[in-house]
């Protein structure tokens, strides 16, 4: 027997927790379940009421081709085969489209910094377009906010109150301002806050709620809520998803997205027009000057040499000049632009756009290549930084653009001063027949040539000015809605989902407790369960007492807990029945778990089976018998023991709950328990008291606090140790097994008490397992049924809630 014994005691350490009786537990428990989950959920229900919902907006756009990124990159894929180019072209489109200056724009285009709220009982509402109240802050001022202003509008009767609250320089500022008026202008630390009647005929209601934040700031929160991806295996449509709690807004801030998208892009495109056109607005006021000058200067010269007519021969060689000036007014005029940009491509930066002005198709195509480089390299910068090899290697390619430009107009100007030269040589010949013409002729001559150099170049000009203004008119936007932005679905908060989260921890927090309970402090629950933890015959177990009763068995009683005690009589006596035993010590491990409960009751069943039987008090540092049974502790055990009377039947007393039952109490408490259990005045008592009593049952000291028990048990034939349900621990049997290893007890046997019988848990364990027993019909008895089907075990299951 030590061997099983100290092999369940290491079972003992190493058992974490019995899985079925968890379960069972949990089954008992369910009141708790339900009162957690209800609880939690009503808390999640509370929190959701708290939170603002948050919509998702969305809208499809269709980009054309003629896009300026795509063709920068495809540009850029070219010269590096290596890169993958439509990898690059979503990511600088979706990065240029959610760019920090882009959404800036937005945000100042819709004043999204400045936010609107109904404020209402369990959170604030936010609004938007119907604010009764607006306000505004200088846009210096609000770009250097470097906390948010929050003010609360109210009307009281007709007062409107404002209630300002910010932080500048790390104080707090609270301002309170009442004004029978609007608009009203409120001095800040930060700048002047104006309050203005909203343009809309809203009227100020209840207490709304003004939010006034920096730009950036907005912009940033945005960023994180829009949403920008090409369609599955497109590379041409873009969706956009926009997450916000007012679906108005949502769809406001994706149309300005687009809209200011296009604005870039085109301007983009206008770029070397806008330069060109600037560098003709300015040639053509300084053209037009000087033509003017010129005109004055013929008409001058008219009046001075009173010149009215040409004779025909000074005609004939005139109309012969004539060519030749305007051939060589063509050639000067075409010399002094190839001059003018030849000026501005020496002097100005590296990426400044040339002028179209040069009537040499080779050159203009070179120029126009630039111009277009230019403008990749623009896009490029949108989505990236000079560092980038990619940026690098294009303004490598754009220097050596620029210098074949330059090489391409010096060669234009060489011929065109070859030109000139052939003219200068056939004028030269016609002036010498214009010899005989008065010098004033020639000098009128001259003054005309100037004259049509200058209004050629600025005809010229009007016709390159009309040519970009129709290059910048058929400019047409990038991007085109073909889902108009629409939506409002709520994504958050999720109602269903906060609720079953709750639900979830509702049953979780009372299954977590209770299994941490069963983990550190690990209990029985009942006789399955202590049969599990021990080796020792369980003789039975003992239900719990209604109304905290001493004395539950009687004559003729048949509740459940007298027919317990019943049965565990009945054990006792088929427990080594070749043997005599008549003594039987009853003991536990800690004080209160009903020992002298058990040991009194057991008494009474022996006694009302018609047994002689004595029931002795022998815990005598802590004698309770006595009191049990109503009796005085004046005398008894330690009497006797003692040598103060020699004749233990004068200290037996008659229990008065049966004829056949007689009480033995402890007696006064001495002040050397051990040395009188040790005399032999003690076996002495044991012998006499066998030989007229049929059964002898002795209440002892708990053996897990004091070692009187273990002087007691070499008299006894039998013992008892008592249990008690959903009190004793499991280490309370590491004392027990110790004891019967080490042979300070033998024949011993346990009885588990105060197991409740009709709880949950207890019937979850049972039910279907024991018949009917009796007439009273408590449910509780030993004879066995056959074994149950699942419908009958579900049956009575459902029988037995529904009557709880």
């Amino acid at each position: 027997m030590s061997e099983f014994i100290d092999e369940k005691n290491k079972e003992i350490e190493e058992e974490a927790f019995d899985v079925q009786g968890l379960i069972f537990e949990y089954l008992a428990q369910w009141k708790w379940f339900l009162i957690c989950v209800l609880v939690f959920s009503a808390i999640a229900f509370y929190y959701v009421s708290t939170i603002i919902p948050t919509y998702t907006v969305g809208a499809s756009i269709f980009l054309s081709d003629d896009n300026a990124a795509k063709s920068s990159a495809i540009a850029i894929g070219q010269a590096n085969p290596m890169m993958d180019v439509k990898s690059y072209i979503d990511e600088t489109e979706i990065e240029m489209m959610k760019s920090r200056n882009n959404l800036i724009k937005i945000v100042d285009s819709l004043n999204l910094s400045y936010s609107y709220f109904r404020v209402e009982r369990l959170r604030d509402y936010p609004i938007y377009g119907t604010n009764a109240v607006e306000a505004r802050l200088d846009s210096i001022s609000l770009r250097n906010l470097s906390s948010p202003i929050r003010v609360l509008a109210s009307k009281e009767k007709n007062t409107y109150k404002f209630e300002v609250e910010t932080t500048y320089g790390g104080v707090k500022e609270n301002r309170i301002v009442k004004s029978d008026t609007l608009p009203i202008a409120i001095e800040l630390s930060q700048g002047t806050l104006n309050i203005l009647p909203s343009r809309t005929t809203s009227a100020l209601e209840g207490v709304q709620k003004i939010v006034i934040e920096n730009p950036s700031t907005v912009a940033a929160r945005m960023s994180g809520r829009l949403q920008i991806s090409y369609a599955k295996n497109s590379g041409t449509i873009l969706r956009i998803t926009c997450t916000t709690p007012i679906p108005e807004q949502g769809k406001d801030i994706i149309k300005t997205l687009v809209s200011i998208y296009n604005q870039d892009i085109i301007a983009e495109k206008n770029l070397s027009a806008i330069q060109t056109e600037a560098f003709i607005i300015e040639r053509l006021a300084l053209i037009a000057g000087e033509l003017q000058d010129v005109e004055k200067e013929v008409e001058k010269y008219r009046r001075e040499k009173q010149i009215t007519d040409i004779s025909a021969e000074a005609g004939m060689y005139l109309s012969q000049t004539t060519d030749v000036d305007q051939r060589l007014a063509d050639v000067d005029a075409k010399n002094e632009i190839v001059a003018s940009v030849e000026k501005i491509v020496s002097t100005q930066d590296d990426y400044t756009p040339i002028p179209q002005l040069i009537d040499d198709p080779a050159l203009t195509a070179m120029i126009d290549a630039y111009n277009k480089k230019l403008a990749q390299r623009a896009a490029m910068l949108e989505g990236g930084t000079e560092n980038n090899p990619i940026v690098q290697n294009m303004q490598e390619d754009l220097a050596r653009s620029k210098n074949e430009i330059y090489r391409g107009l010096g060669n234009v100007k060489q011929s065109l001063n070859i030109s000139r030269g052939s003219i200068r040589r056939q004028d030269s010949r016609i002036s010498g027949k214009l010899s005989n013409i008065p010098v004033y002729e020639r000098e009128l001559t001259g003054i005309f040539r100037e004259q049509r150099v200058k209004d050629n170049i600025y005809n010229f000009l009007l016709e390159k000015r009309e040519e970009i203004a129709l290059q910048k008119t058929l400019a047409t936007p990038t991007a085109r809605f073909i889902d108009n932005p629409s939506g409002g679905s709520l994504i958050a908060p999720q109602r269903s989902t906060y609720v079953g989260i709750a639900a979830i921890i509702g049953l979780l927090i009372p299954a977590i407790i209770i299994f941490l309970r069963r983990l550190f402090f690990p209990i029985f629950k009942d006789k399955e369960d202590l049969e599990r933890s021990t080796k020792l015959p369980v003789l039975g177990e003992i239900s719990m007492a209604e109304n905290d009763e001493k004395f539950v068995v009687e004559a003729n009683a048949t509740t459940p807990i007298a027919e317990l005690f019943r049965l565990v009589r009945n054990n006792i006596q088929f427990a080594h029945s070749e043997r005599e035993k008549k003594v039987m010590l009853v003991t536990s491990s800690l004080s209160g778990e009903g020992k002298t409960f058990i040991a009194s009751n057991l008494a009474l069943t022996f006694a009302v089976a018609g047994k002689k039987t004595l029931v002795i008090g022998m815990d005598i540092r802590r004698p309770v018998l006595a009191h049990f049974f109503g009796l005085n502790n004046r005398s008894g055990v330690t009497t006797y023991l003692s040598g103060q009377e020699d004749d233990i039947t004068k200290l037996i007393s008659p229990s008065g709950r049966n004829e056949n039952l007689s009480v033995l109490s402890a007696g006064p408490v001495p002040p050397n328990p051990n040395e009188l259990l040790l005399s032999e005045r003690t076996t002495k008592m044991f012998n006499e008291l066998r030989k007229i009593y049929d059964v002898i049952i002795v209440d002892t000291a708990p053996i897990g606090v004091v070692s009187d028990t273990f002087l007691i048990s070499t008299h006894s034939d039998l013992q008892l140790y008592v249990t008690r349900a959903n009190y004793s621990t499991k280490q309370c049997l590491k004392v027990l097994h110790s004891a019967v290893s080490s042979g300070r007890l033998k024949n011993c046997y346990l009885v588990l008490n105060a197991v409740d019988i009709r709880s949950s848990s207890y019937f979850y364990r049972r039910y279907g397992h024991y018949g009917i027993y009796g007439n009273n019909g408590y449910g509780y008895g030993y004879a066995h049924e056959e074994a149950p089907t699942l419908q009958s075990q579900l049956k009575r299951l459902k029988r037995r809630i529904f009557k709880k």
